[in-house]
């Protein structure tokens, strides 16, 4: 048997971090993890035993931060529209492990990420799932999951050159 608070005590930060990334609303990505954890609770989607128990509830947390999505027209997913966002509304990558400004950057380079991209590299990269946690999660296959990796690691490159150059990091 499952228990769904041991579940929550081990996966609703990661879970809010992933809708949070994709939402940009910090009411919504809540909204989203107690939704994750109701669908799990009420038996809507059971688990198979048929991968990692993480990855099912990310699975499942995906799902219904894109049900969120599509109930709210209003929403920015874009990253165009998301570069325009206060960067002040959005909480540091890590603070303690990188310079305050380096990780505002980072952040603001993430948040442009396209929400295909960024899903794939908050999972594999924030929260450090496997590639093939990440590829069972957004039902891809591994191959695809590197992809998305490979040009959202560039991008972020690309977006971050100028800073780690001028200050020489």
């Amino acid at each position: 048997m499952i228990s769904v608070i041991s579940l929550f005590d081990d996966l609703a930060d990661g879970v809010y971090t992933l809708a949070y990334r994709l939402l940009r609303d910090r009411h919504l990505a809540e909204d989203a993890v107690q939704e994750t954890f109701l669908a799990i609770l009420r038996g809507r989607a059971p688990y198979r035993g048929d991968g990692p128990l993480a990855a099912w509830v990310y699975r499942i947390g995906y799902h219904q931060t894109i049900a969120i999505t599509r109930r709210r027209r209003d929403l920015v997913t874009e990253p165009e529209d998301l570069a325009r966002l206060d960067d002040r509304t959005s909480p540091p990558v890590d603070a303690t492990a990188l310079e305050r400004e380096l990780a505002r950057r980072l952040d603001t380079a993430i948040n442009r990420l396209s929400p295909t991209l960024r899903v794939a590299f908050v999972l594999r990269d924030i929260e450090e799932l496997s590639t093939r946690e990440v590829a069972e999660i957004l039902e891809l296959s591994e191959s695809a999951v590197k992809m998305r990796l490979t040009r959202a690691r560039a991008e972020l490159r690309d977006q971050l050159e100028g800073y780690l150059s001028e200050a020489h990091v």
